[in-house]
């Protein structure tokens, strides 16, 4: 399966033909429900199939046009290894299909252009971070979104957590020959019965673990969220040279821990940051719209020609309408007509694609939460 990463979802924007097969359709991991969305795409592809009869196909050829898609309700693996929602996109020639670590509304659309404002959720407005997780038993670092969680191999540290012996391990083996051979492990033990040199060594541990995270993440910076015991993150803050070190951070043992756990704790302390950046770019946004129209608007002709030459700064658009029209990128042409014809574009899409490829940041709302009532919303750059 092709990774879905900018440059794909510029190439499915760009596809103009008639017929173009879009599918949606929520999936699950296990279990029942696991074969209810293969039942659910059954009858997406009867809908599709419907829509290209109307749209001038034979009724072979549609189902010859369906079968690859068709093909996949016999898969049980493909059904048994799923993310929260699944696109397929169908050409006459190829079939691409992603899956997706949010949940989708099911539908099937028939157009002379891919349906991809869904698939906008993964480039827009989400910011990355990264949990690191402390216990003298193990660390592991992850980057992490809104949508999902992966760990990032880093040998050294695995290297220093395996070479580090705590000061209270070293007393007892020099100590007592007995305890050195009892296999006893590398528990915390009460941060105030801990001797001075005990907390060095850990603070000692802890810079050079630091170290190694400043250096794996020194190219993003990305806000880093701790999950440790209660005492051990204030000794990491204290050593820490990292800039953007959250002042959150999970409570408790992460030993044992999965990775969705450890996902859906970080993000009880992630979202409200990410809300109120939406807060505030709304603000922000209805403050020009009423004081200053030139950085502010909800046109759509002003929005899509700006974000042809990188004037758009943030965008908000619902995430249920159209708008149909001609736009020609290189005289800057526009026309809006809502018509759905060859040679013609969602301009709602196309001002999304063009503000991501210009360093824009992009908001999909609901259509409830739109910051005017307009489906489309901007903050200008000039």
């Amino acid at each position: 399966m092709e990774k879905l990463d900018l440059d794909v979802l510029v190439e499915l924007s760009q596809m103009d033909l008639n017929g173009l097969v879009s599918i949606y359709l929520p999936t699950f991991k296990q279990g029942q429900e696991a074969n209810q969305s293969r039942i659910r795409l059954k009858n997406l592809i009867r809908d599709a199939e419907g829509s290209l009869v109307e749209k001038g196909f034979s009724e072979k050829d549609a189902l010859a046009f369906l079968k690859p898609a068709t093909k996949l309700l016999d898969e049980t693996i493909f059904w048994q290894n799923q993310e929260h929602g699944l696109g397929i996109f169908i050409t006459p020639e190829e079939m691409r299909y992603y899956k997706l670590p949010f949940e989708v509304e099911e539908l099937a659309i028939v157009s002379n252009r891919f349906y991809i404002r869904p698939l906008l959720k993964l480039f827009t407005s989400i910011e990355d971070f990264n949990v690191l997780t402390l216990s003298q038993a193990e660390v592991k670092l992850f980057e992490a979104n809104p949508y999902g969680i992966e760990k990032i191999e880093v040998p050294e540290i695995d290297e220093l957590v395996e070479n580090y012996i705590p000061a209270n391990e070293l007393r007892q083996e020099a100590t007592s020959p007995k305890g050195a051979a009892s296999g006893g492990g590398p528990g915390m033990h009460g941060y105030n019965e801990m001797s001075k040199t005990e907390k060095n060594e850990i603070s000692k541990h802890l810079r050079s673990i630091d170290k190694e995270v400043n250096r794996v993440l020194k190219d993003t910076k990305h806000p880093l969220i701790v999950y440790s015991v209660d005492y051990i993150y204030p000794m990491y803050r204290e050593v820490s040279s990292y800039s953007n070190l959250m002042e959150e951070s999970i409570k408790g043992s992460p030993e044992g821990i999965g990775e969705k756990e450890i996902h859906q704790k970080a993000m009880d302390i992630f979202s409200p940051r990410v809300e109120k950046r939406l807060e505030r770019e709304v603000d922000k946004f209805m403050t020009l719209l009423n004081t200053d129209s030139k950085l502010g608007t909800d046109s759509i002709e002003r929005i899509v020609l700006s974000s042809n030459n990188g004037g758009v700064d943030t965008l908000f658009i619902a995430d249920d309408v159209q708008k149909w029209g001609f736009f020609n990128e290189e005289d800057n042409s526009l026309e809006v007509n809502n018509k759905e014809d060859l040679g013609h574009v969602d301009l709602m899409d196309k001002a999304a694609m063009l503000t991501l490829l210009n360093g824009g940041t992009v908001h999909v709302l609901k259509r409830d939460k739109m910051p005017s009532g307009k489906p489309i919303a901007a903050v200008l750059r000039f």
